[in-house]
């Protein structure tokens, strides 16, 4: 019988023989141990031991006793903790490793969720990098899965970038779509650092005539987001445009989003416009609801650069409209449903002079109904609550000018925007899909 309480009161000892003996315990018996969890708090305790030797063998018993421990959330937490102390930092993240190779599918699931973050505290990043790219090869779905989405974010700080950039382009032909995927994502999120930027273009273009649907979306998204990097704009946006007649509905839905994200950026912007009102009679459902969103915000954003009230006012009854029109498409979490209420109330309280209670009352009512069944319920209601304050604010500052009208739109247009990215559909068979669209929505204007 394993006298756990001894063992505890070892652990507390101020001989380092004494706690290095009850480590040996902990880590030999823990399979035995009545109480797993005041184990497991003893075996953490000993990893900030005072004495190097007891400290480092505390730390390398972590991953076996992970897979017993019954809080596995609180102790994957104290894990990572680790990475705060610099001569610990390293031996976390060889740590991390062991248990993405654990044999425990819990455990493998707890530690691939963190590798963008403990990324971040590592020291050798070139060595991480490569752990990384070995990792995108793993036998598990997950582990590849989430090796794969910490691409971008490894790659911003990852010292060479002229090899890092090789790999990712080696990655883009890589069998596995979702290697694929991640890599043509990576390249349009980390486009401003790569060396050759024409060729990182012209593999996102290739990637959109991939065999796989997820793959050719997250193409087209990454297009958007280094848009602002290109030097020849008008040719990039003509690329961008022949896209609008894809024969991949996702594909097109996917540009109507991006045009209305990337607005700012384009010279000829009649013509995004004129594009966008052609996709707004596509016989696809997702197709119009995205194109009459990104008109409704590229109609916010020129009502933002308005130089006259009567422009202003012109704009901004227009986005009401598109929006009204978005709205009204069947899909899941649609963001127009989202804006609407908002930028209506918005609009009755600066043009109309309606009173900003009974105002604020009806948009929190409306779009509290948009957001009940979303996934980032919690995120929307934080920003229903604010923008609901902001409402009552313009009401309060009385008349406003026509500069003040757009410093206030040009603010709060930008809440808006960040709704649009948690609500993207969430459909549990398409999990990467969700997580694309989620990144688009991020980089809006």
């Amino acid at each position: 019988m394993v006298d756990q309480e001894k063992i505890h009161n070892q652990c507390l000892s101020n001989d380092p023989k004494e706690r290095m003996h009850a480590l040996e315990k902990l880590k030999n018996f823990f399979s035995f141990m009545p109480d797993k969890q005041q184990a497991w708090n003893d075996l953490h305790r000993l990893t900030s031991d005072e004495d190097s030797y007891v400290r480092d063998s505390a730390v390398k018993a972590l991953d076996f006793a992970f897979t017993q421990v019954p809080d596995k959330q609180q102790a994957w937490n104290d894990l990572i903790r680790l990475t705060n102390d610099e001569k610990d930092k390293q031996q976390a993240w060889n740590d991390l490793l062991k248990l993405i190779n654990n044999k425990d599918h819990d455990v493998r699931s707890s530690a691939v969720r963190t590798l963008d973050s403990a990324f971040s505290d590592i020291p050798d990043k070139q060595q991480a990098w490569n752990d990384l790219l070995r990792l995108i090869n793993n036998k598990d779905h997950d582990v590849r899965s989430s090796a794969s989405r910490a691409l971008d974010f490894a790659f911003i700080q990852v010292p060479d970038k002229q090899q890092a950039w090789n790999d990712l382009f080696r990655l883009t032909n890589d069998e596995d779509w979702l290697v694929r995927s991640s890599a043509a994502e990576a390249l349009g999120s980390t486009f401003s650092q790569v060396p050759d930027k024409q060729q990182a273009w012209s593999d996102m273009h290739r990637l959109i005539n991939d065999e796989n649907i997820f793959v050719r979306i997250s193409a087209t998204l990454a297009l958007e987001s280094a848009f602002s990097q290109v030097t020849d704009k008008q040719q990039a946006l003509n690329n961008v445009l022949r896209l609008t007649n894809n024969k991949d509905h996702e594909v097109r839905s996917s540009v109507a989003y991006a045009l209305g994200s990337a607005f700012s950026y384009f010279s000829d912007k009649q013509q995004v416009r004129n594009d966008l009102l052609k996709l707004t009679n596509d016989q696809n459902s997702s197709v119009r609801s995205y194109s009459n969103h990104s008109l409704g915000r590229i109609s916010v954003f020129m009502a933002s650069k308005a130089e006259t009230e009567e422009s202003y006012k012109k704009e901004l009854e227009k986005a009401i409209k598109y929006f009204e029109t978005a709205a009204k498409e069947a899909s899941c979490d649609n963001p127009a449903q989202f804006c609407l209420p908002f930028y209506r109330s918005f609009y009755s309280i600066i043009f109309k002079r309606q009173d900003a209670k009974e105002e604020v009352n009806k948009y929190l009512e409306e779009a509290k109904a948009v957001i009940e069944n979303s996934k980032g319920k919690k995120q929307l209601f934080e920003t229903v609550q604010y923008l609901a304050e902001a409402l009552k604010e313009v009401q309060n500052i009385g008349n406003l000018d026509l500069s003040g009208m757009k410093d206030e739109l040009s603010f709060y247009r930008k809440y808006c925007d960040y709704a649009a990215e948690l609500m993207s559909c969430t459909d549990e068979k398409a999990p990467f899909a969700t997580e694309i669209l989620r990144k688009a929505a991020s980089s809006s204007t």
